[in-house]
């Protein structure tokens, strides 16, 4: 009869060989993946990671044969540059950089849409109002991204006043705070992370005045880019990152708490569990379209860059296949 300190051994000696050839599973595996890049629009990670890295941890990305890491660029205007010298594979940018880039001679194309509508607002403190007809003198909190700007051009359009007719108030980090204690009026900012920021600090829901009631246009804000010849070069891989991301999205969709669980645990600078539970299910909402994900169309970037030209942010308007394509849609 074998004694309990040789059973104890005899297992100890059976697990760590269990542990070796899992070691070098992984690792032949691991060599066999198709190594990804993938860039964020943000120096910083937030809710609207979620997806990718569900794709990561849930292993949906190995699953379908993609090692995929994840780069932050230094600001938010590097993407599209770190995209086309091939320092990263696939983007993540605000549609208006496309059109900006374009118009620089910066070659990237959008492959997808992320979220389907626009969800850039006027936010306003809990219990108060807005009103896009009374903001002349008004303090607004504005960050200096492409998509902010572009926005507010249409507000102030909507409103019929001119840029000196407000006070835009420079946020360096998150213009929320500056709201909740009364430093602005109003803040702008894509929904989700005004309902998030708001809703976990203060447990109450802030005003928020979106799309017709501000003069915006309902469009996409994000999108998945790419460089057009890195695309062409690996159009399977293409096709398959986003399939594999497509079904990050319907996991992450359907079980919205526990998505939010696993980003926080991967980047937990990025915020609360409860913000990134309350950002993300806000957000969830939006990924469908009537074709289903990421389809894209000419009529978001024909309206985009026309309104960017008329106020004067671009100086000419291309055909809407410079900006996009849909053919590697899974």
């Amino acid at each position: 009869m074998r004694s309990a300190v040789a059973l104890k051994s005899f297992a100890s000696l059976a697990i760590g060989l269990a542990v070796s050839l899992g070691a070098h599973a992984s690792l032949a595996q691991a060599a066999s993946l198709t190594p990804l890049k993938f860039v964020y629009d943000w120096p910083v990670a937030d809710f609207d990671m979620v997806p990718i890295v569900v794709g990561q941890e849930q292993g949906i990305y190995a699953k379908h044969g993609l090692d995929v890491s994840v780069l932050f660029p230094p600001d938010a205007q590097t993407t599209a540059r770190m995209l086309a010298t091939n320092r990263a594979d696939i983007g993540f940018e605000a549609t208006t950089d496309l059109v900006f880039a374009a118009n620089q001679g910066i070659p990237v194309t959008a492959i997808a849409n992320f979220t389907q509508t626009n969800s850039w607002c006027l936010i306003a403190r809990p219990g108060d109002t807005i009103d896009v007809t009374k903001l002349k003198g008004k303090s607004i909190g504005v960050f200096t991204d492409s998509w902010t700007k572009a926005m507010m051009g249409f507000v102030l359009k909507k409103a019929g006043l001119q840029e000196s007719d407000v006070k835009e108030i420079i946020a360096t980090d998150d213009d929320m705070p500056m709201l909740l204690s009364k430093k602005i009026d109003i803040a702008t900012n894509a929904a989700a992370y005004g309902l998030a920021e708001v809703e976990d600090g203060a447990h109450e829901k802030p005003v928020m005045a979106c799309n017709d009631a501000i003069g915006v246009p309902n469009i996409p804000v994000w999108v998945f880019t790419g460089s057009p010849d890195w695309l062409k070069a690996n159009a399977q891989t293409t096709k398959t990152w986003l399939a594999a991301t497509a079904e990050a999205i319907d996991w992450s969709i359907a079980h919205p708490t526990e998505a939010a669980k696993i980003f926080t645990k991967a980047y937990p600078a990025a915020g609360s569990e409860n913000y990134n539970v309350i950002g993300w299910t806000y957000t969830a909402a939006l990924m469908m379209g009537p074709d289903g994900y990421f389809k894209q169309n000419d009529q978001q970037w024909t309206v985009l860059a026309q309104a960017l030209k008329d106020i004067g942010q671009i100086s000419e308007v291309k055909a809407p296949s410079f900006y996009y394509t849909n053919d590697y849609l899974p």
